[in-house]
This record gives C-alpha cells, structure tokens and sequence, in this order.
C-alpha cells in the first residue's frame, strides 16, 4: 500500500523534536517532508501530491488550494487563520484546521499585562527610575506619570467574546472591572453568564477605559479600528491588540496617539511584522511593543509543535478534526467523531 505524504511547510524541525512527531505519522501510513517556504511556485510543487499539509510559515490562497488534488486536510499551526483561502478549500472540500486552544490562556494573560501595565504607567515609572527623576524632582516626576486612576473603578472593553475573549473575562474578574464586550454572533445570555455586558461596538469604545481586541482578521474585521472608531473613545482610555495587526488603522492609531485622542496602547501585533524601523510607534513613550510573544510559553510551544500533527493523524484515521474551520463540510464528508 502507498505511503501518504503528509507536508510540514516553514522553518524545519530539529531532528530530535520531528522524531516523535514522524512516528504519529508513520501509526497512520504516511510519511513527512518538511517544506522550507520560499513563495507559491515552490509551495505548489512540494505540495500538489500531498494528502495532508501542515501551515507553519506559508500562504494559501486560491490560487495554491486549486493545484493540490490530494489534500485531505490544512492544519494551521496557530488560533488565527487568515493565512489559507477557508472559501477556496470548502470549496475542495479541504478541510481547514486550526489549533483554536494551543496558546489562549497565555494571550489573555499578555493582554491583561499589557492593560496593567497601561494603566499603572509602568513603562514611565521605569524611566523615571532610570533616569534618576526619583528623588531629584519630585514634581517633573508625577509630571512625568501623568495621572493613574485606580484600577478597580475602570472599565474593561472586550471586542470579539470567542475564547480569548471570554478568558480575559474570568482572568480579569477579581480587578473590580466593570466589563463590557462587543461580539455580534455572542447572545447577551452568554456575556450574563460571564459576568460580561454585551453591547454594540461603539457603545463599547465610548463606555471602556481600557479596550483589548480579540477577533480573527478577515475581510470584515480589517482596519475595524480605525479613525473614527479611535475618536470615539475616551482621551483617557488605552488600546490593546494581541491579535492580528491589521485590525487596527496603524497610521490611524499613530496619529490618535500623537495628537492625544487616547491615551496610549499595548501592541503585541503590527501590520508589517517584524516593525519597520520607521515606524512612528517606536518613538512614542505611550506605547508598550512586544515582539509577537503573546503566545509565548514551553508548553504553548510544545503544544504548538504537537497538536498540529495529532490532527492531521485524526483526518488520515477518518476522524474529525478538534479544530475544524470549514464546519459546512460536517454536510458533505463522512468522518467520525471519535
């Protein structure tokens, strides 16, 4: 019987962590290779045959999905997946996967951090340390700080009450917070069981002190915060994005932030990643950057290798995937459950 090729695409796993990952693979019949991504022609060629391919680092749009004609399943090596064409798969009835609970405690927790950290001045609190403001001026300090408002009487805003969005909720509850969420497909019935105040976006963005984004990136969702939504918040309230960059305007949120519209934001994300040296949030002492790492941990990252490999081993066994995408397909293709 043929062996099925399974494709692993992006940075190479060190032998030693491919060696238990190869043997999942071989319990189901197939084999691994390991694709470097180097662009859609290269991409096509290593995968066309392949019966399983698993995203690391690779784009799929149509035009890659319409070349492979073995495919069985794409599992996407993260929670979002705004890097495979989802309509274009269905339509091959490919099934999309993704890894919806691999890193989600670690990002509502960054996200938290980032609001704390917002909210305390921590980023201006350690330059006054540093630079000696401490004792010497007591009044350039607290100039410097800028008013802190107790963090019990604020409002957190959650936009996008999917599972990160709900985790921020439960982690943030001994705060004191008022908290509100915008999620146009969550009932207000599930917000009151998580003791969240569903409402619209804008009403959110007025109302919230501290706003904490957390929805997939797709064509509705980009740029969802943008010039006008930035002027409706208040010019005391703080921004934080541990999801996909392209959710925020950037100029937009540079120009807001320069001209004081908010107050300031925690960025975990960016439109063009890594940042380019020439972007003005690097210049702006009321931004906190981090490097992508929300999802960062051991065991995130473990499981961020693993998990993807546990699925493709489910759709080439007959089952269904954990993190299945594509949910129309239940219609159409006869796998299990179990």
């Amino acid at each position: 019987m043929a062996r099925l090729k399974v494709v692993r695409v992006g940075q190479p796993l060190p032998a030693a962590l491919a060696a238990p990952e190869i043997a999942k693979l071989a319990a189901v019949g197939a084999d691994l290779t390991m694709h470097p991504y180097s662009g859609e022609a290269d991409l096509i060629a290593a995968a066309r045959d392949a019966e399983a391919i698993i995203n690391a680092g690779g784009r799929f749009p149509a035009s890659v999905i319409d070349s492979l004609d073995r495919c069985r399943v794409i599992v996407q090596g993260s929670v979002g997946y705004d890097a495979i064409d989802v309509e274009a798969a269905t339509t091959k009835d490919i099934l999309v996967a993704n890894l919806f609970d691999y890193c989600i405690e670690e990002v509502a927790e960054h996200a938290i951090t980032l609001t704390l950290a917002l909210g305390r001045r921590l980023n201006f609190m350690q330059e006054v340390v540093r630079n000696g403001l401490w004792r010497r001026d007591w009044n350039l300090m607290r100039q410097r700080l800028g008013p802190v408002e107790r963090l019990s009487t604020q409002t957190l805003g959650i936009v996008g009450f999917g599972n990160i969005g709900k985790l921020v909720a439960r982690k943030s509850r001994g705060m004191g917070w008022r908290i509100l969420a915008a999620d146009p497909f969550v009932a207000p019935a599930v917000g009151h069981e998580h003791g969240v105040e569903i409402v619209p976006l804008e009403a959110l963005l007025r109302e919230s002190d501290f706003v904490t984004l957390h929805v997939f990136l797709n064509a509705q969702t980009r740029h969802m915060i943008g010039a006008p939504q930035l002027a409706m918040m208040k010019p005391s309230a703080y921004l934080v994005n541990t999801c996909r960059g392209p959710i925020i305007d950037e100029p937009a949120l540079s120009e807001a932030l320069r001209a004081g519209t908010i107050a300031g934001a925690g960025l975990d994300v960016f439109e063009v990643e890594p940042i380019e040296a020439a972007n003005p949030l690097l210049e702006m002492e009321n931004v906190i950057l981090t490097p992508h790492t929300a999802v960062y941990s051991r065991l995130a990252l473990e499981l961020n290798r693993t998990q993807p490999f546990d699925e493709v081993a489910r759709v080439l066994s007959g089952r269904w995937p954990r993190g299945l995408v594509n949910r129309k397909l239940r219609e159409r293709l006869a796998l299990t459950d179990g």
